[in-house]
């Protein structure tokens, strides 16, 4: 048994654990739908050896994987974190608002650190262009101080609105293991997943699907946590702020939520056009993301701009969108921004293996991971090259399959100028310091004077 695994046994033993670990394991698997009776027999008998194994002190080196997740479905991934195992950050199990506040997962007993390298990012110098992009991973002040310390440096604190917003019925999120390999560029996905799935921390073959509803606390409640989440990042990082309009005066709502962003401290506004997992309660479906309607989405991004401050830079978040859209949008967006970030999830159909929706009354969810990776490419290839046709000097923040050190450089390698990662910082939380501890001191572009 490695060190590391012998900690979380003698915490287990010492809490008392061991003896319930199997029953709280299949009530965690359980909680959203039941496996079927020949996989629950086999998730049953596993639990129990490694219980028995763990009371007699006798784990075996290949029951770290098995350790790792009976203890997350069990509730008990503060054990692992405490270890320094590698698990998810986000309680699949508990609702947004409990994760709200409790961060799960190990995190570095020092910042991760490029040797005092710096990139420049939407004007402020970072200490390495990584970072987690607007979703419940930076829901809150915790979450931000977490993936600070996990050397995240470009943080877009999760899309809030004007007013309070439930989230969707859970669950929420979910892992898809049979997604292994990226879609093509515009490609659709009838996606299999059930609440029970995993795929274990650090394999880069990781795929997710969530539907949340961008959530968002009341204006009150946000803007005082963002306010204490600005004043916890330091000078080598950098704090967005997703915000998403709603109702008749789409733009007019926008602009209100930016302008109490900005009020915050928000140095930086980031405009949620690319979300494919809201609910339409009019319409009994989920609506199709704004960007994909090139008038809608000028018209927000211009009156978002009238609104702000001249110093407060702003960042319009796009969908993957096809050849001709794309090209047509971005000169007209190209005036009006200091960035364009890109992509979000990909819209699919997501069932779980009965063929039941995985998320309750809606089919259709956000699919990211591995699954998106040559999609994310792609427009990341094609918005660097309109931006240098067009002579724009906008920043471009790429996302989309970005679960390792290689899949960081490749989006960086095309032009952009940070990356983030969302099913990537969930499914890994050691992502960013591997990233930096393998690119760190070669990564090009390195503002002039750093070390």
């Amino acid at each position: 048994m490695t060190p590391a695994a012998e900690r979380v046994r003698s915490e287990l033993v010492a809490r008392g654990l061991v003896d319930g670990l199997p029953a709280a394991f299949l009530a965690g698997v359980t909680r959203f739908a039941a496996p079927p009776p020949s996989e629950l027999d086999v998730l049953r008998r596993d639990a129990a050896g490694l219980a028995a194994r763990l009371a007699a002190e006798g784990t075996r080196e290949e029951d770290l994987p098995l350790l790792t997740r009976t203890l997350f479905f069990a509730g008990h991934a503060d054990v692992l974190a405490a270890a320094g195992l590698r698990s998810p950050a986000y309680d699949v199990l508990g609702s947004f608002r409990d994760n709200l506040a409790r961060p799960l997962g190990p995190v570095p007993a020092a910042r991760p650190s490029a040797g005092g390298r710096r990139w420049r990012v939407l004007g402020r110098d970072v200490g390495f262009p990584i970072g987690v992009p607007a979703c419940v991973l930076n829901g809150s002040e915790a979450w931000v101080r977490a993936n600070l310390a996990r050397g995240f440096s470009v943080l877009t604190y999760k899309t809030v609105r004007g007013r309070e917003h439930p989230p969707n019925e859970q669950p929420n999120w979910t892992f898809a293991p049979r997604e292994t390999a990226s879609l093509p560029p515009g490609g659709a996905a009838e996606v299999v997943s059930d609440p029970w799935d995993w795929v274990a921390p650090g394999n880069p073959a990781v795929s997710t699907v969530n539907s949340f509803g961008v959530p968002s606390p009341a204006p009150e409640e946000w803007m005082a946590d963002l306010e204490r989440a600005l004043a916890a990042v330091g000078d080598d990082a950098l704090l967005l702020v997703s915000v998403m309009g709603e109702g008749e005066d789409l733009a007019a709502d926008f602009a209100r939520t930016a302008r109490m962003a900005e009020e915050a401290g928000a140095p930086v506004v980031e405009l949620n056009l690319s979300c494919p997992n809201t609910l339409d309660r009019s319409a009994g479906g989920v609506k199709p993301p704004l960007c994909l309607d090139p008038d809608a989405t000028v018209a927000v991004v211009e009156e978002v701009r009238r609104a702000l401050d001249d110093r407060t830079a702003l960042v319009a978040k796009l969908s993957w969108l096809d050849e001709p859209a794309l090209a047509a949008l971005v000169p007209r967006l190209a005036p009006l921004v200091d960035g364009v970030a890109g992509i979000n999830t990909v819209q699919s159909r997501v069932r779980r293996s009965d063929g039941a929706p995985t998320f309750p009354g809606r089919e259709l969810a956000g699919l990211s991971g591995i699954a998106v990776r040559d999609p994310a490419r792609d427009f990341t290839r094609r918005l660097v090259a309109l931006r240098e046709a067009n002579g724009a000097t906008f920043d471009v923040l790429a996302m989309g399959g970005v679960t390792d050190p290689a899949s960081f450089e490749a989006l960086f390698a095309l032009g952009a100028d940070a990356v983030q990662s969302a099913s990537g910082a969930f499914a890994d939380p050691f992502l960013a310091r591997d990233c930096i501890a393998q690119l760190g001191a070669s990564l090009p572009r390195a503002v002039e004077g750093s070390r």
